[in-house]
């Protein structure tokens, strides 16, 4: 999770599956997995200790399916290249989801991302293009994850960030971590913190100015924030 999450947010989800009775070994090679028959009875580090199993699930990341487009012709780099519109170098054909690899906003970046939402929405995306009205993808990522009675939010793309605050506290199992970079909010997690979550994606969408004080300060109702912005932008003259 440090990957991806600040050591305050890990740091609560390690404590929290361990409470569970979960042991969790870091830095551990394994060298072999035993077992009789087809079945697994055993998991052996580098070390020499091993771990009685039933089950062994293994996580090794994603490899994009790119051959068809490979084979096409199109333009491949970390995934299959598009542009703003989700299409490839031959217009008439469109990438999306784990296997797209797109400019993203919000990342400053192109990036390639693995998850439900943007494979949802790059679908929307692509079928308004399809169907004649050109359209933008601009779609700010978020993420989630249930684990036991816990449920993080995820807003925005944190990578880069300089500075953090925090509103609520780890002790009442709800607490929202809020990133930022020079002064410019970046992304939101949110642990059992709903409405910071749906307020922080609306503020990081729009580009709504916040500073640390403010998401710090749980005096400051950041509804308001994003209602003053939206008032602002109704306005003539006023951009």
């Amino acid at each position: 999770m440090p990957r991806v999450v600040a050591p305050i947010i890990s740091d609560f989800y390690e404590k929290l599956h361990t409470s569970k009775g979960v042991k969790i070994v870091c830095g551990a090679m394994v060298s072999e997995i035993a077992g009789v028959d087809g079945r697994v009875q055993k998991v052996f580090l580098a070390d020499g200790t091993a771990y009685p199993a039933d089950m062994v699930l293994v996580g090794v990341g994603v490899a994009p399916n790119v051959e068809l487009a490979r084979d096409a012709g199109l333009r491949i780099t970390n995934g299959i290249v598009v542009n703003e519109f989700l299409q490839t170098d031959d217009e008439s054909i469109f990438a999306i989801g784990d296997c797209a690899e797109h400019h993203c906003i919000f990342a400053g970046a192109r990036v390639r991302l693995e998850s439900v939402q943007n494979a949802a929405d790059q679908a929307q995306c692509a079928a308004s293009t399809i169907a004649g009205r050109q359209n933008c993808y601009r779609a700010l990522p978020w993420f989630w994850t249930d684990q036991f009675d816990i449920k993080l939010q995820m807003a925005g793309i944190s990578q880069g960030h300089d500075r953090i605050v925090t509103r609520g506290n780890a002790e009442s199992r709800k607490l929202s971590v809020f990133y930022f970079k020079a002064g410019r909010l970046l992304a939101i997690d949110s642990i059992n913190r709903p409405l910071d979550h749906i307020i922080g994606r609306k503020l990081i969408a729009a580009g709504v100015p916040v500073t640390p004080e403010q998401a710090a300060d749980e005096s400051i109702d950041l509804r308001m924030l994003e209602q003053m912005q939206s008032h602002h932008a109704g306005r003539p003259g006023v951009h």
